[in-house]
């Protein structure tokens, strides 16, 4: 598996539920969850790795337990009525941060790498990750979610910083 960069029609395609009967989850898992790691980032989707299924990594940090968590067809149950505006970035998007509103927390429902079904709670960071890697996999990137202007001015700001650092 290798970390698709945008642009790619991957990173805007809406993909299909995950099917037990034909993927592993196990493997798929450990080996997104190795390719985040090894990108430095805090979540990774199937579309970032090419991959045409509901299913991605990130790692919590406001959960007692801070092993990263596998996310299998996802469904938000309810969020916060509460947004706050804080910077996001994407491995996808290399040097690229961009200030989007999410709400505070979420309750979502999905299943394990066990296809076990799961309810969740997640607040600040957590939520925004979540969010952030379903947009993925509904096709959606953070892109999208500000204005041309401020994504124009945030791009040229990350063309400087990948210039800076070669």
């Amino acid at each position: 598996m290798e970390l698709v960069k945008a642009p790619s029609p991957w990173l805007e395609l809406k993909v299909l539920e995950f099917e037990f009967d034909d993927l592993d989850a196990k493997s798929i898992s450990e080996e997104m969850i190795r390719v985040m790691q090894d990108e430095g980032g805090i979540g990774l989707s199937a579309n970032q790795v090419a991959l045409n299924a509901q299913i991605f990594v990130m790692k919590p940090y406001l959960l007692e337990d801070k092993s990263p968590l596998t996310i299998i067809n996802p469904v938000i149950e309810s969020v916060t009525i509460n947004n706050e505006i804080s910077p996001e970035g994407c491995l996808s998007h290399p040097e690229l941060y961009l200030k989007v509103s999410r709400p505070k927390g979420i309750t979502a429902k999905y299943l394990d790498i066990d296809a076990k079904e799961c309810t969740i709670e997640l607040y600040d960071l957590d939520a925004r990750c979540f969010l952030h890697e379903y947009d993925h996999l509904q096709g959606i990137e953070f892109t999208s979610r500000v204005s041309k202007l401020k994504l124009d001015m945030a791009k040229k700001k990350a063309n400087k910083r990948i210039k800076k650092n070669g």
